[in-house]
């Protein structure tokens, strides 16, 4: 089985939510910040080592997967597999630098 496919196939294994409501909890932007704020970290990170455009498209697909349900960990390694996927590269989606 692919990498790829194995990181999909997490996501339909897990037993609890990526987090709990709490009744009466309200949902507010710091609540919402606080979920992708790993992403974030990751993001800036990246703009010390790679090109603006890169940076800012893993941000952005991290944070799809985790608004997809995805844990942080998986989302982010679903993310870097794809930077070796020559298809993406050549198509222009994704940037080696």
């Amino acid at each position: 089985m692919s990498r790829f496919k194995r990181l999909f196939s997490r996501r339909s294994s897990r037993q609890n939510p990526v987090f709990q409501l709490i009744p009466d909890q309200p949902l507010t932007a710091g609540y919402f910040l606080l979920q992708v704020e790993p992403a974030v970290r990751h993001g800036l990170k990246e703009l010390d080592t790679r090109n603006p455009r890169h940076a800012i498209t893993e941000l952005a697909l991290i944070s799809y997967f985790l608004g997809m349900g995805f844990d942080y960990p998986t989302a982010k390694a679903i993310v870097e597999a794809w930077e070796s996927d020559d298809s993406l590269l050549a198509q222009g989606v994704l940037t080696a630098e």
